[in-house]
């Protein structure tokens, strides 16, 4: 049997960037019980999206879809322990998710299998070997200074 790990909970935050609120949803802190290293590959998906009002956040047919696709991601790598989502920022007409990887390529050939017969996703991927996870401490620094 499969034992699911407890449910994370999220710290949420807003900024004001370029005069529009930015909303995050980060991970507080790694995980217990797992080493960074043992997930070394950071991969962030960068998906762009036309605002239809002033406050640049996605509308209705854009939140849902990028709900289904993290739920998807959650499905793909979260639940297979291939994976750790470390942070999602949405606002200014972008939306960005971290996630950190036991494997970058085998994360990545999972991803693209099961996205092969969805229609093309307007979405950019990156990635790089961070096994310290610098990128995410780094950034939780910077947010637990501003506070």
């Amino acid at each position: 049997m499969n034992e699911q790990p407890p449910e994370q909970e999220w710290l949420t935050a807003t900024a004001v960037e370029e005069g529009v609120t930015v909303l995050f949803r980060l991970l507080p802190h790694v995980p217990l019980g797992i080493k960074t290293s043992d997930y070394p590959d950071r991969v962030e998906i960068v998906w762009p999206y036309q605002s239809e009002n002033e406050s640049k956040l996605p509308g209705p047919l854009d939140r849902e879809q990028m709900s289904h696709f993290e739920e998807l991601l959650v499905n793909l790598w979260g639940e297979n322990g291939l994976g750790h989502l470390t942070m999602l920022i949405t606002g200014n007409q972008v939306c960005h998710w971290q996630w950190y990887v036991r494997n970058e390529e085998e994360a990545l050939a999972i991803f693209n299998k099961a996205v092969e017969e969805l229609p093309t996703l307007p979405i950019q991927i990156h990635s790089q070997h961070d096994p310290d996870w610098h990128a995410y401490s780094d950034f939780m620094h910077q947010v637990r200074k501003s506070n």
